[in-house]
Order: structure tokens, then C-alpha cells, then sequence
């Protein structure tokens, strides 16, 4: 899959020079950068923060070590959880189509005083490397029936 465009030409996207040997020691078990997606609220309420439903384009990278799991989006950081963290069960993944990996989950269950649903739409060649060593650690795959059906409806 192609890298943005803003990889290609300033590397918006790019992992941080600095990040790079650490998450190397980390033992980087899957890693791209310069990949395009989507960053997509719905009814997230935070302090002095109101999102009915926000949608915005992005070049980043997401990386999953042995030590975490980390995404950066215009070289801002978005998600950085340990592994180790029981709260990355609270990490729904899917592969809606070829190429495209969901990754998403409620926003209260990470940040105290937010709620709402956030999703990260990633557009990588490597969706099922990450999906499954998402699973691996345990972040919850998400199915299109019952309870997270429901989750998947709010980000749609």
C-alpha cells in the first residue's frame, strides 16, 4: 500500500528519531509508518471537549512491541499502553476490509472524566500482522453480532 503523500514529501508519519532505538531495544513486532487513515469520534465528551462526531484524516505510524503498543498521528502521540496493561482488553480490533485495520474503544476506559467511542482507521498492508498481535495481547477482536455490534454501529 502507498505511503501518504506527506511521508513521501516532509515524512509526516515518520517514527520519531529519538522513539526509533527505543522501540527497537523494545523488540518491534510490528511497525509502519507513513500510513494514512482516519481518526473518527462519536458523542465524546471530555473537559471542555464536545464531539458529536468528528472525522480527520492523518499520516502516522503504529508500532506493537513486546513492551507496548503505541500510534502517533502528525507526530502527535495517540495511543501509548503497555502490554502489560489490563486495560488493553478494552481495545476492540477489526479488519472491516483487505487492508484496513479498526482499532477503537471507549475513551473512559483510558482517560478519567471522557466517554465516547474513539476509532483509529488505519490503511496498512500489514492490517493482519497487527490485528493479530493485537490479539495476541489481548485487545478483543470485534464481531459484527450481539454486544459488539452495538459498539461497531457507534463508529460507523
Amino acid at each position: 500500500m502507498k505511503k501518504t503523500i506527506l511521508y513521501r514529501l516532509f515524512g509526516f508519519g515518520s517514527v520519531p528519531k529519538k522513539l526509533r532505538p527505543v522501540l527497537e531495544q523494545e523488540g518491534v513486532v510490528v511497525l509502519d509508518e507513513g500510513i494514512g487513515g482516519w481518526f473518527v469520534t462519536k458523542h465524546v465528551n471530555g473537559p471542555d471537549k464536545r464531539y458529536r462526531h468528528r472525522t480527520e484524516g492523518f499520516s502516522g505510524f503504529l508500532a506493537v512491541t513486546k513492551v507496548r503498543v503505541i500510534c502517533y498521528t502528525y507526530g502527535k502521540r495517540q495511543i501509548n499502553i503497555s502490554v502489560e496493561d489490563p486495560k488493553i482488553a478494552n481495545l476492540s480490533v477489526d479488519i472491516p476490509e483487505e487492508q484496513k485495520l479498526c482499532l477503537s474503544f471507549e475513551s473512559s476506559n483510558f482517560r478519567e472524566g471522557w466517554e465516547g467511542v474513539i476509532d483509529f482507521r488505519f490503511h496498512t498492508d500489514k492490517a493482519l500482522l497487527f490485528r493479530d498481535a493485537l490479539i495476541e495481547i489481548g485487545a478483543q477482536r470485534t464481531k459484527i453480532d450481539g454486544v459488539s455490534k452495538a459498539n461497531h454501529d457507534l463508529i460507523r
